[in-house]
């Protein structure tokens, strides 16, 4: 039970994390149980409201059998430079077959079920609300998350991207489907800059993921070319897409801990 792994002391409950199993907004997915992750800070007792960071995992070569602490690991969910009240909710996606995982249950506001659920389970007897809501993709999940943006009734004030642009298969249809999802959803952001400000950042590999990524790096040169000049600085350093100096599986654990410290983070790739 969740209760049994949230510690509190004096007026805030202590940073603390624990594994969910059987997670209704999740039925349809097929895989291993526990299926759901959760991560905390410091969050004040009186807190009436919490962050949501929600990451989607890539694919895995243990197929069906692959226990969602092996995406743990490599999530980027570290809210140790956070500061803001938050919960990092990292779902088991949907074993398809071969190494292939996506997230069905999350189309069609299920995304939006997923977090309520998340937050329900973190304070049950007490409604808290969500605040900021920041989507996160790795790999195999960066397409399912533009997907879940579609149908979501609350959709992110933050999306980052982490080489999991692929774009969709040209023998199927086309291979930049989704990107007008993404145009609408920064149409949005943008206009709700500064006084609710979002982010969208995207690294990519050139080889894997370059094309929808440049894509999508010309559409924020778009917004950001209609943007007042005097916020012109601000919004660059949140919205950009730029290629990784890390291998394919370590961006979403380089690049998501100083994104959820700080959506302008930059990037020391030199630290390697």
């Amino acid at each position: 039970m969740l209760s049994a792994s949230i510690e509190i002391s004096g007026n805030s409950i202590l940073p603390g994390e624990a594994y969910l199993g059987d997670t209704p907004a999740l039925r349809a997915h097929a895989g291993t149980q526990p299926d759901l992750f959760l991560r905390w800070n410091r969050i004040p007792l009186a807190a009436p409201a919490v962050d949501v960071a929600l990451h989607l995992h890539g694919f895995s070569q243990q197929g069906a059998a692959m226990p969602l602490a092996e995406k743990v690991a490599r999530s980027g969910l570290d809210l140790s430079g956070r500061t803001r009240p938050t919960i990092a909710v990292l779902p088991r996606g949907n074993w398809i077959r071969h190494t292939w995982y996506d997230f069905p249950a999350l189309l069609d506001g299920g995304i939006d079920r997923l977090v309520d659920y998340a937050v329900e389970r973190f304070s049950p007897g007490r409604r808290i609300t969500v605040d900021r809501f920041i989507l996160s993709g790795h790999s195999g999940g960066g397409m399912p998350a533009i997907d879940a943006i579609a149908g979501a009734s609350r959709p992110p004030d933050e999306l980052f991207v982490f080489d999991g642009l692929y774009g969709r298969d040209p023998r199927s249809g086309d291979p930049l489907q989704g990107i007008e999802i993404i145009d609408k959803w920064l149409q949005g952001r943008f206009k709700g800059e500064p006084g609710r400000p979002g982010a969208l950042r995207v690294v990519y590999i050139e080889r894997q993921t370059g094309p929808f990524s440049s894509t999508v790096g010309g559409l924020i040169a778009r917004y950001l070319a209609s943007a007042p000049p005097e916020m012109a600085v601000s919004l660059a350093q949140r919205y950009r897409v730029e290629r990784s100096g890390v291998p394919h599986a370590y961006v979403a654990s380089f690049c998501g801990p100083p994104l959820l410290a700080g959506a302008d983070a930059e990037f020391d790739w030199s630290r390697l």
